[in-house]
């Protein structure tokens, strides 16, 4: 899944308890792992990559990297701000906002430490990293990995804010 389903999962869990700083996060990192069994559209990060060392590369190595970078960060901008907009009420909130937005992302942030330096731990989690992921690669399915990632965190934005009543 791309940044923004990750980001508002992570929060809502986090948010649900929000005085265990440790469990929020352990939760919203293990959800990260748990969303991506769901069928779902990622990037496409093969313009970051060398195809000959699978290596990540410069970004700034071709326009279309640098592009997708943008759009990268684009959306985490956004997720953060969505994920403040819900979930942030007091100080308490926003720490553990923050604290399910770093869980959640960690694990696609090992993956691009892994593809730069291919050592332990983060072989360990990249190989777990593909064996949860359900990147939808056929065009066909294309609009039902989009689709997902719009109906998971609808879905777990209604049942955080009936359980939050």
């Amino acid at each position: 899944m791309t940044l923004t389903p990750h980001a508002i999962v992570g929060a809502a869990i986090a948010n649900l308890i929000p005085n265990e700083p440790v469990l929020c996060f352990a939760l919203a990192f293990t959800s990260h792992y748990v969303l991506d069994l769901v069928p779902h559209k990622d990037y496409d990060i093969n313009s970051f990559m060398n195809k000959e060392t699978t290596t990540v590369i410069s970004i700034f190595k071709s326009t279309d990297a640098a592009f997708k970078f943008l759009l990268i960060i684009f959306e985490a901008i956004l997720a953060i701000f969505l994920c403040f907009l819900l979930f942030v009420r007091d100080e308490r909130s926003a720490i553990a906002t923050l604290l399910g937005i770093v869980g959640a992302w960690l694990p696609d942030f090992f993956q691009l430490i892994y593809y730069k330096f291919k050592k332990q731990p983060f072989i360990f989690f990249q190989k777990l990293h593909d064996k949860v992921s359900h990147d939808i690669k056929n065009k066909k399915y294309f609009l039902l990995g989009i689709l997902t990632q719009i109906l998971v965190p609808v879905c777990v934005l209604f049942i955080y804010f009936l359980y939050k009543k």
